[in-house]
């Protein structure tokens, strides 16, 4: 919870304001005028007279390309089913689809604290995904997402984000992608054992989650959970493409950190879930690299980088920056040699 004020009232977004208000039983004074913009939320901070502060979240599209009911449902499952784990807000109440707010809403609660400062606050984060980790998958495992084939679904993800930008990929860019497009499709022809499942987050980049006072971590975005291996989680939350995604998000992680990262993680589940994990531990990376990397890919070839640069909007021209730098071979390269050359980890080393 937080105790500063609300600040004036201001007069943008009064119809959503106005229509949370009435959802959710609060006066239209109690929510910040001020709305909390995010990629696929818009989100309201209110003091309600029963859950004290907290925040309205508000979609504004699906990231599984659900309809607004469904999606509606998807996300008050996931974070009925994580909270109990104590790394993910209270959900406290549902505002059905309607006219006024054709997304729906969630009110969840406000999490007070600031964003992670690497790579101190990584073991934080390894232990709030152990907690999510942990749960039981419930007894019926919809809404979520559960691919057949896991592999195949992310490496058909890949190729989806490239099939219309391929030919307009600088030539090395694309070598690279095709090699590691090669390597994942021999994997999925393996006759390899499906990985073991839990509920993972699958957007668990470090600019995601919360650090409290007391040093523990909340994860913030539970927006598209799926059933699949904790390796993802692990992938996505230590990956370079994740650690410099959100500007937010102060320092850097060497080799040292991102083995205390698995270390911390691997110290917060239990024994049969940390041995079942470590073999797909490299192998997620490489696939969640390729996830990332190939939409960076396809989202650069798609727009004007440029315009985008001159954007007046600076969180326009911030991304365009960003992912400049995931498109580049030089750091592509510095990514892949986690699994490639002298310097690539080892299954047992991260989960021993």
């Amino acid at each position: 919870m937080v105790d500063d004020p609300i600040p004036p009232r201001a007069s943008s977004g009064v119809a959503e304001i106005t229509a949370l208000a009435a959802a959710f039983d609060v006066p239209v004074e109690a929510v910040d005028p001020t709305p909390i913009d995010g990629r696929v939320h818009r989100h309201w901070r209110m003091s309600h007279p029963e859950f004290g502060c907290v925040i309205a979240r508000v979609p504004r599209m699906s990231h599984l390309g659900l309809t607004p009911r469904a999606n509606l449902i998807y996300l008050a499952t996931a974070f009925r089913t994580t909270s109990a784990s104590g790394a993910t807000p209270r959900l406290h109440r549902v505002a059905r689809v309607s006219a006024a707010m054709p997304w729906g809403a969630l009110l969840v609660d406000w999490i007070a604290g600031r964003p992670p400062r690497l790579p101190d606050d990584l073991p934080a984060v390894a232990r709030a995904l152990g907690a999510i980790h942990r749960l039981p998958l419930p007894a019926r495992h919809r809404p979520f997402l559960e691919p057949e084939d896991p592999i195949g679904y992310l490496i058909a993800v890949a190729h989806n984000q490239l099939a219309s930008v391929r030919e307009r990929l600088p030539e090395a860019a694309r070598a690279i992608l095709d090699e590691e497009l090669a390597w994942a499709e021999a994997l999925a022809a393996t006759d390899h054992p499906r990985p073991p499942a839990r509920l993972v987050m699958a957007d668990t980049h470090p600019g995601n989650f919360r650090i409290r006072d007391d040093g523990t971590a909340i994860l913030l975005d539970v927006e598209r959970p799926v059933v699949d291996s904790p390796a993802l989680d692990l992938a996505h939350a230590s990956l370079p493409t994740s650690l410099h995604w959100d500007p937010v998000v102060i320092g850097a992680a060497g080799r040292a950190d991102i083995v205390a990262f698995h270390r911390a993680w691997t110290a917060a589940v239990p024994p049969d879930l940390a041995r079942s994990t470590r073999p797909w531990a490299i192998a997620y990376r490489r696939l969640v690299w390729l996830r990332t990397t190939s939409w960076a890919c396809a989202w650069a070839a798609r727009h004007d980088r440029m315009a985008a640069l001159a954007s007046e909007e600076p969180a326009t021209a911030g991304l365009v920056r960003r992912l400049a730098r995931f498109v580049d071979p030089a750091m592509m390269e510095i990514a892949r040699a986690g699994w490639r050359g002298p310097d690539a980890f080892e299954p047992e080393e991260l989960i021993p």
